[in-house]
């Protein structure tokens, strides 16, 4: 299975510093539109907008690559107006949710970003662990601690102790976040689990 994964578009009219200009907010769409081409499934690892910008503009842009997609929000996106447009079908919200897709399980928890453990992620876990087998590909917006998705210029490791822990108990084939822009396209292993900042502009994995 092709799994296209993206993260951090951050689509909208509001926040110049994220976005340039629509014509390059565009080109960014193209690209994972056209990459779509090419995959089975898309995962989005939240911000996919300037605090809920434009969003619903934005998912009919994704409905057009005819390929599901599953979706968290991120820090720039509030759970209940991300997932409310999503129509459970071709655009899927897996925040604190597994869903099986072919043989390989989805599991997907948004949100934050900033913080070093999160309970509720650390119960959901918990809860996770006896309800999935087989192939998993387990996404957050906020990278692993001490890892190169959340090493920052000058800053060190800013990543979440519950997503690092998630990962080690979970043991997912494929583990993507974002949140940190300078880590775009960094990868790296939590033993034998396969870590990914997929970038804007998405990236092709196969499991």
């Amino acid at each position: 299975m092709k799994i296209l994964f993206f993260t951090d578009v951050h689509s909208g009219d509001m926040g110049k510093t994220y976005v340039p200009s629509r014509k390059i907010l565009l080109k960014k769409f193209d690209k994972i539109l056209e990459k779509s081409k090419e995959c089975d499934v898309m995962v989005c690892c939240g911000d996919i907008s300037i605090f809920g910008d434009g969003l619903k503009n934005i998912f009919e842009i994704l409905k057009k690559s005819g390929k599901k997609l599953f979706i968290i929000h991120g820090n720039h996106e509030m759970e209940g107006e991300l997932k409310p447009l999503c129509d459970g079908n071709k655009i899927v919200f897996l925040h604190k949710r597994h869903l099986k897709f072919g043989d390989v399980t989805f599991a997907g928890y948004g949100g934050g970003g900033f913080c070093d453990r999160d309970e509720m992620l650390d119960n959901w876990c918990a809860k996770l662990k006896n309800n999935v087998s087989g192939k998993l590909v387990f996404f957050s917006h906020a990278p692993p601690f001490n890892t190169k998705l959340d090493n920052l210029p000058h800053l060190g490791h800013r990543g979440s102790m519950s997503v690092r822990e998630a990962i080690e108990i979970l043991k997912p084939n494929i583990f993507a976040s974002g949140h940190f822009h300078d880590t775009f396209l960094k990868r790296d292993k939590i033993n034998n689990t396969l870590l990914v900042n997929p970038g804007d502009e998405g990236i092709i994995l196969e499991i």
